[in-house]
């Protein structure tokens, strides 16, 4: 059968069908060309731009400049921000968001990587849209020894593929004690390292007395060595070969002097948690930008007066000279940025640098830094469009854009028109009588719920207003 014999309306049917195929076959990111005018534009990176436009072709940043010198193509996609602030997305420099699981019950197992957990279904991904957030850098959970390997990931996307920005970005390290004390988990690190080593010592005189031989004659010249490193220890090989990166999670300043042992060997990224007040030196020695864990500010008790006192882990490095990166949690305050934000601000920490934790300074360290982390000409089109000041208790995510596309918009986000719908009508619901009453004072039609009942009609059901949502973000 050829395409003469076909009926018209079986060739429509067919060329639908081969449209929605190469439709569904393209990028997920495929705006062309997208301008969006704001009232005022931080690029992080450089100075503020008062009534400025950014352009995003191809999902990279084209231009940005002020409106009035800026001219914005005939068959751009604008989105009107007038009064209000576009910024760079945030950047999560580590997270063991988004997964089913956190690699954590087998300690030693190189060869895994946070893919294979991955969900992108999960809600931890609807709440980082909503927060601003346009990478996250997942990796496995502390409670480890020597896990697999992390990735970045956009918080959008029907399937991992959809949503890796960069995979096989290091191999996570923990010395943290879980069951066992904290001098056993870094003897059984030390012996998971020489196990490596000696192992990639025997592959190596294996291979030379292989050479040897074949010099010699006593193997064919024509034979070449076959045998690959393990696929189990081939991501720690790298790791010791310096052909990939560590991300070790350091719980306190007790393991500090440990992470500088081990950092005169490999390549490490030390993670930070709490309690390093005593260790600050130690940290400035590793010469080199840390990554804190989302619990910055703590509490101790001291052993004399028995009186607590505060501490800010940021405020400790900033006065150190340490850079440093912030992160999100998983759930309480310590998930949104403007909780992390304030709270370094409130401890004395500029606002530029305390912004730049979460922008520039993870995107560097995920090797990210010339794409990611600030708006300037060639990078990603990643941005975030807040109503206010990004450290304004009363400013929220309008709209997000990735590589040029808009990926999320606070009026059509789903779950907040639930809650916000729920949240009416139970404040209806308690208003009663008299606000009815007030309604009909003030000109608006009264509802008509009686004479539907006396119908055996159904009394409609109160129409959601746009609502502040003050208790979502």
């Amino acid at each position: 059968m050829n395409a003469m014999s076909l009926s018209a309306p079986l060739l429509r049917s067919i060329l639908r069908c081969a449209v929605a195929a190469a439709i569904a076959a393209s990028p997920v990111f495929a705006q062309d060309l997208l301008a969006v005018k704001a009232g005022r534009i931080l690029t992080v990176s450089g100075p503020v731009v008062e009534d400025g436009v950014v352009l995003i072709q191809n999902g990279r940043i084209t231009k940005i400049g002020k409106q009035a010198e800026v001219e914005i193509p005939w068959a751009a996609k604008v989105i009107d921000a007038t009064g209000k602030t576009v910024m760079p997305t945030w950047v999560v420099a580590h997270s063991q968001g988004g997964m089913r699981n956190f690699n954590e019950n087998m300690q030693n197992v190189p060869w895994l990587t946070v893919g294979d957990a991955v969900d992108p279904a999960s809600p931890y991904f609807e709440d980082c849209l909503r927060n601003g957030v346009g990478a996250i850098h997942v990796m496995p959970g502390n409670q480890t020894l020597l896990a697999g390997q992390g990735m970045v990931v956009r918080p959008f996307g029907r399937t991992v593929e959809d949503m890796t920005i960069a995979a096989n970005t290091g191999i996570k390290m923990s010395l943290a004690a879980g069951g066992s004390g904290r001098l056993q988990q870094i003897r059984k690190l030390r012996r998971a390292i020489a196990d490596v080593r000696e192992y990639l010592a025997d592959f190596d005189r294996r291979k030379a007395e292989f050479d040897k031989e074949k010099a010699a004659g006593a193997i064919p010249a024509d034979k070449k060595w076959t045998e690959e490193v393990d696929r189990t220890k081939k991501g720690a090989v790298d790791l010791v070969q310096k052909k990939a990166k560590g991300w070790l999670y350091v719980p306190s300043f007790a393991e500090l002097d440990e992470a500088l042992r081990l950092a005169q060997d490999l390549d490490l990224q030390v993670v930070l948690g709490n309690n390093i007040d005593e260790g600050v030196g130690l940290v400035k020695k590793l010469g080199k930008p840390v990554v804190l864990d989302d619990a910055i500010e703590y509490f101790e008790t001291d052993e004399e007066t028995q009186k607590e006192k505060r501490f800010c882990s940021a405020k400790l490095l900033a006065d150190a000279g340490v850079p440093f990166a912030l992160t999100l949690g998983q759930g309480g305050p310590t998930a949104y940025p403007w909780w992390q934000l304030g709270t370094c601000v409130r401890h004395g920490i500029a606002r530029d640098k305390a912004i730049e934790a979460l922008t520039m300074v993870p995107a560097q360290l995920i090797g990210m830094g010339d794409q990611l982390g600030s708006l300037s000409e060639g990078k990603l089109g990643n941005l975030q469009i807040l109503t206010g000041d990004p450290l304004q208790a009363t400013s929220w995510v309008e709209t997000v854009v990735l590589e040029g596309q808009v990926v999320y918009e606070r009026s059509k986000d789903p779950r907040l028109q639930y809650l916000f719908e729920a949240e009416k009508a139970k404040a209806s619901k308690a208003a009663g009588p008299e606000k009815k009453e007030t309604e009909k004072k003030d000109g608006a039609e009264p509802a008509k719920a009686e004479p539907a009942k006396a119908e055996g009609g159904k009394q409609d059901a109160p129409k959601s207003g746009n609502g502040n949502g003050r208790g979502v973000r």
